[in-house]
């Protein structure tokens, strides 16, 4: 990642720490190439509880324990469970631009007792390898470990970033937690990444309203909140880069990054089959708005789904 002290230094030194270790990034994007459309289906279903309720009311045939509201279950069940199915989405090339990309994309959810990989749809908690610490009735919290399924920002995305270099995939380790009730989510988390990619909060409530048996509707706002790294890294430009760009140094400090929300829809086909679909709109605020880099204020993401769970 280009280090961002303002001394003036050669361009061929701020792409030099792109090129070493491309071997170990090839491996940890083939690993973390399932968790970006994890966490969009993640965001899509939020509250593990609900979606497990309204699942069960679609159902032609659940077990007595699932129907009876009265008995409380153990969220921490001595069973396996799976989703795997395939999706599309479309977003932003990187924060702030202006082109977007669109994709199909496998997706694959594994569980037991209170570990998850691959992510949890409707649990809240961002895509990735974790652990329940806490999971009731309303109340869930955890800790993960996920990352980028790209690079978040390739200096061939738009001919602002040319001779800047790749910001790299990374890992992303944090804590998230919900409170959820049938028809409405609050919903919390904040994961610090390596590679100078800094800290990342979000705050979020959602709506849910259950159609039919089978439909669930989603709506939402969220707010996201970048430390100094972060936003540097993002939407600064340091010394080198205004020299390679030709533009002025730019100083991204931390605060608001987004204001924005998103809405959703999931349909239980069977017991097993499910479909899915999501949209997120999302402001630049502050530094992020106003940075050199940013070619587009406005952040959107697409995402359909279909989902087999067993």
């Amino acid at each position: 990642m280009i280090s961002y002290d303002r001394r003036m230094r050669r361009p061929d030194a701020v792409t030099s720490k792109f090129v070493n270790g491309t071997q170990t990034m090839n491996l940890r994007r083939i690993v973390l190439g399932l968790f970006l459309p994890l966490a969009l289906l993640t965001n899509s279903m939020r509250s593990a509880a609900a979606e497990d309720s309204a699942a069960a009311d679609a159902a032609q045939s659940t077990t007595a324990d699932e129907n009876d509201n009265s008995t409380a279950r153990d969220p921490f069940e001595d069973k396996w469970k799976f989703q795997v199915g395939a999706g599309v989405i479309n977003a932003a090339r990187y924060p702030g631009s202006r082109y977007d990309f669109t994709r199909g994309l496998p997706l694959i959810s594994v569980s037991y007792d209170r570990y998850f990989f691959g992510g949890v749809p409707g649990s809240g908690a961002p895509a990735g390898i974790g652990a329940y610490l806490l999971h009731t009735e309303h109340w869930a919290v955890g800790l993960d470990v996920g990352g980028d399924a790209r690079k978040p920002r390739r200096a061939s995305d738009d001919p602002v970033l040319h001779g800047w270099g790749d910001i790299p995939g990374t890992a992303r380790g944090g804590m998230f937690a919900s409170y959820n009730i049938d028809w409405l989510s609050v919903r919390g988390s904040v994961s610090v990444g390596g590679h100078n990619e800094g800290v990342l909060a979000s705050l979020g409530v959602e709506a849910k309203y259950h159609a039919t048996r089978r439909l669930t509707l989603t709506i939402g706002p969220e707010v996201t909140w970048v430390n100094n790294q972060y936003a540097m890294t993002f939407f600064g430009v340091d010394a080198a880069q205004s020299e390679i760009g030709g533009i002025a140094p730019y100083r991204a400090r931390s605060g608001i990054n987004t204001l924005g929300g998103s809405a959703g829809a999931s349909y239980m086909l069977t017991e097993h089959w499910s479909l899915a679909a999501h949209v997120s709109y999302g402001r630049l605020q502050g530094d992020a708005a106003n940075s050199p880099v940013t070619t587009d204020k406005t952040q959107r993401v697409y995402g359909a789904f279909v989902m087999y769970r067993f």
